[in-house]
C-alpha cells in the first residue's frame, strides 16, 4: 500500500497520511492513538525529521545546477568547475606625475630622495587610500635634476599572511581576507625568494618557481603550487608569505585631473633621515584612478561561466568579451572581426564596441538626463587602459591586432504626457518622473530597441498618475524633414582591393508632407543599430524649428518634456478601482515571476535585458 504521496511531503501532511494509514489498519480509536499519545509523539517527530530531509535533497539537487542555485557558494564553485575563474575585485588603478619642487635643496640632507615601492598616497576626494607601484623596491630623486617622474597609483591596502610549506605536490592554502581583493595583484616569497605567478597549471616548466591563484569559495583567495614535473614544490617547513591588495573596487573610481592627492608616508633622504613628500614634491594628476570593478555579481557568473575559454588566449571575439565582462566598468561589451568578406587583409584585428556605465560615473546632482555626453563615449585614456590591461594579460596573440569602434551619438527627445488625479503636486509627480526614467536608462540596456511599452509600464505605476502616454522624436529624422532629404551610404566589393568600400552616399529626396520615420519603427519604439549609442538629448530643431535645450527644463522644450494634459477625479469609487488594479498587477507580477526558468545564455542579440541588474552586458557573436 502507498501510505504516502509525492505531492504531500510537508510535515502536517506525512503525519496525517500516516496517522490516518494506522488508525484504519490497526483500528486505533482517535480517543485512544492522539498526537499527545506515545506513538503519536514518535510519529511528529519522524515526520518532521522526513520533512527536513525531503528539504535538504531538495537543496542539495538544486545548489548542484548552476543555473538555479542560489548560495554564492555554490554558483562559483559550479563555475570554477567549468574553468571559469570568478572576479574578487579589481583595484581602480591612474597615473601621477611628481617632480621636486624649489624648496626641495633646504628640506633634504644629501643629494637624493628616496621613495619606497607601496608608498600610501590618499585621495581627500573620496577619503580613500592609494598606493605607488613601481617595478623596484624604491626610486630616488636627485636633487640637481628637476625631470619630471611619472608614477602608477592603485587603490587598496597591502595586506599579508604568512603559511608553511607542507612539502607535498600540488600544495594549496586558502587565504581568508574577509573583504574583497584584487584578482591579479598577488605576490609570494618562499623563504624570502619571490616566485612567479603564473595563470594556469599547465603553463608551468619543470622546475619554475611559480605559483597560481583562483577565487575562493567560501572567500578570500586560493594559492596552488606545482609539482616536479609541472613547477616547484616548496619544501616542508619553508616559510610562505603571501601579500595580496584589499580593494573598495569601483568605489575606488575617481574621474578628473585636479584631485586632491597628498603622501600618507614618509620618504628617506640620503642619510636615511624620513622627509615628508608633500613639502618637497609637486604632485600632478595624468589619468584619474579608473575601472575598478566590484566582486563578480552570482547572476553574471551564471551566465558567463559556461563561456569561459578553454585556450586561455585572446584569439577570438567571445575571448576578448569574457575577459573584459570581468571590469564591471562596461554596460555593454561586443567584439568582431570581419573574417566573413573576402577582404583577408584585415581578419587579424578585433574590433572592440565599449560603452561605459554612466551609473559608475555620476557625480553628486547628477542623474542620466544631465551627464556630459562625452561620457558615453571611452576617452583617450580610457582607451589606453583598456589596452593596458590586455597587454598585462599576457594573453593576447602576438598576430592579432586591437581597433576600437567609434560609436554613433543619436540623439531622441522623450515627450512625456500625463493625465493625473487631482490633489496631487504636479511637481511632485515631475520629479518621480524623471527618477523613474534615469533609473531606467541607467539600468537598461537593450541593444535592439528602446520600447515605449516599457517606459509607459514604469510611469503607471507612479503615485497620482491615471493615464500616460509616450512618444520619442528623432533628431535624425527631424533633420531630415527639415532639409527635404537624407543620406544612405551604398557599400560595395572592391576586387582589386578586396574590400568593403563605400560606393556613394546616395540623396533621398522627400516627397512634401513625408516622413520617413528615420531611427523608429513602426510602433514608434528607437531603433538601435549595431555602432549606435542612444541618448535622450537635446541641443537641436526639430522641422518646425523649435530648439530643443540640451538638458531638461520646465519651462523650455528638451530631450526629456513632461505635459500634463488633463486631470482625474480622486473620488472613493476611482480609489477602489485603482486598489484594485494594483492587486491584479501584483497577481500578475508573482505569476511572471514564478514561471519556468529556461535557462540564460549568451548568443547572438540576446543578452539577457533587466536580468543582471547593474551587471555588465556583452554579445558572444
Amino acid at each position: 500500500m502507498n501510505i504516502f504521496r509525492k505531492t504531500r511531503i510537508q510535515a502536517r501532511e506525512l503525519f496525517e497520511d500516516a496517522y490516518l494509514y494506522l488508525t484504519t489498519t490497526y483500528k486505533q480509536a482517535q480517543e485512544v492513538f492522539t498526537p499527545a499519545s506515545p506513538f503519536g509523539q514518535i510519529l511528529t517527530v519522524q515526520a518532521n525529521l522526513s520533512e527536513m530531509i525531503f528539504f535538504y535533497l531538495e537543496a542539495v539537487a538544486t545548489e548542484l545546477n548552476i543555473a538555479r542555485a542560489r548560495n554564492i557558494e555554490s554558483i562559483y564553485g559550479l563555475s570554477r568547475l567549468t574553468g571559469h575563474n570568478p572576479t574578487r575585485g579589481i583595484s581602480a588603478i591612474g597615473s601621477i606625475k611628481i617632480r621636486l619642487n624649489t624648496e626641495a635643496r633646504q628640506l633634504i640632507t644629501g643629494n637624493y630622495v628616496q621613495i619606497d615601492n607601496y608608498t600610501k598616497v590618499k585621495i581627500k576626494n573620496n577619503s580613500l587610500d592609494y598606493f605607488l607601484k613601481f617595478d623596484s623596491d624604491y626610486i630616488r630623486l636627485d636633487l640637481d635634476q628637476r625631470n619630471i617622474i611619472k608614477l602608477e597609483i592603485i587603490q587598496g591596502e597591502i595586506e599579508e599572511q604568512t603559511f608553511r610549506g607542507t612539502g607535498y605536490p600540488l600544495q594549496s592554502f586558502s587565504v581568508i581576507t574577509g573583504e574583497p581583493t584584487d584578482n591579479f595583484m598577488v605576490e609570494i616569497w618562499v623563504n624570502g625568494v619571490q616566485w612567479e605567478k603564473d595563470e594556469y597549471f599547465y603553463d608551468m616548466n619543470k622546475g619554475d618557481r611559480k605559483f597560481i591563484t583562483k577565487t575562493g569559495i567560501n572567500g578570500g583567495l586560493d594559492v596552488y603550487f606545482g609539482n616536479l614535473q609541472y613547477g616547484s614544490i616548496p619544501p616542508l617547513g619553508s616559510i610562505i608569505k603571501v601579500r595580496y591588495v584589499k580593494t573598495r573596487g569601483s568605489v575606488g573610481n575617481i574621474d578628473g585631473k585636479n584631485l586632491l592627492l597628498t603622501f600618507a608616508e614618509e620618504g628617506k633622504d640620503q642619510f636615511n633621515s624620513p622627509v615628508d613628500l608633500n613639502q618637497i614634491l609637486n604632485i600632478g594628476v595624468t589619468r584619474g584612478p579608473s575601472f575598478g570593478s566590484d566582486t563578480e555579481n552570482p547572476d553574471f557568473t551564471r551566465i558567463i561561466a559556461p563561456h569561459a575559454s578553454k585556450s586561455f588566449v585572446l584569439a577570438r571575439p567571445e575571448n576578448y568579451i569574457y575577459y573584459l565582462s570581468k571590469y564591471n566598468f562596461f554596460s555593454f561589451i561586443d567584439a568582431y572581426n570581419t573574417k566573413d568578406d573576402e577582404y583577408i587583409d584585415d581578419d587579424n584585428i578585433i574590433y572592440l564596441f565599449l560603452i561605459p556605465d554612466i551609473a559608475k560615473k555620476l557625480m553628486a546632482g547628477q542623474d542620466y538626463f544631465n551627464v556630459p555626453t562625452e561620457e558615453f563615449i571611452l576617452n583617450a585614456d580610457e582607451q589606453d587602459m583598456v589596452k593596458e590591461i590586455i597587454n598585462k594579460s599576457g594573453q593576447q596573440l602576438v598576430t592579432t591586432e586591437m581597433r576600437f569602434v567609434t560609436p554613433t551619438i543619436k540623439r531622441y527627445s522623450l515627450n512625456v504626457v500625463i493625465k493625473w488625479f487631482e490633489n496631487y503636486d504636479k511637481n511632485e509627480i515631475r520629479t518621480e518622473v524623471r527618477k523613474a526614467l534615469s533609473d531606467y536608462f541607467l539600468s537598461i540596456r537593450r541593444r535592439d530597441s528602446i520600447p515605449r511599452s516599457d517606459i509607459i509600464a514604469i510611469l503607471e505605476g507612479i503615485n497620482g498618475i491615471d493615464s500616460v502616454n509616450i512618444f520619442f522624436i528623432s533628431e535624425e529624422n527631424e533633420e531630415a524633414i527639415r532639409r527635404g532629404y537624407y543620406i544612405v551610404p551604398v557599400y560595395g566589393y572592391d576586387p582589386d582591393r578586396r574590400q568593403k568600400v563605400l560606393i556613394e552616399n546616395k540623396k533621398i529626396t522627400l516627397e512634401e508632407n513625408q516622413d520617413p520615420g528615420l531611427g523608429l519603427d513602426g510602433f514608434g519604439d528607437i531603433e538601435i543599430d549595431q555602432n549606435d549609442i542612444v541618448v535622450i538629448r537635446g541641443g537641436w530643431q526639430d522641422r518646425n524649428g523649435n530648439n530643443f535645450d540640451p538638458l531638461p527644463d520646465v519651462d523650455k522644450l528638451s530631450g526629456l518634456n513632461i505635459f500634463f494634459k488633463d486631470e482625474s477625479s480622486n473620488d472613493l469609487y476611482a480609489k477602489i478601482q485603482q486598489n484594485r488594479f494594483n492587486s491584479l498587477r501584483r497577481q500578475r507580477g508573482t505569476t511572471i515571476a514564478n514561471g519556468p526558468v529556461q535557462g540564460n545564455t549568451i548568443t547572438g542579440n540576446q543578452t539577457g535585458d533587466g536580468l543582471l541588474g547593474n551587471t555588465t552586458e556583452s554579445r558572444i557573436r
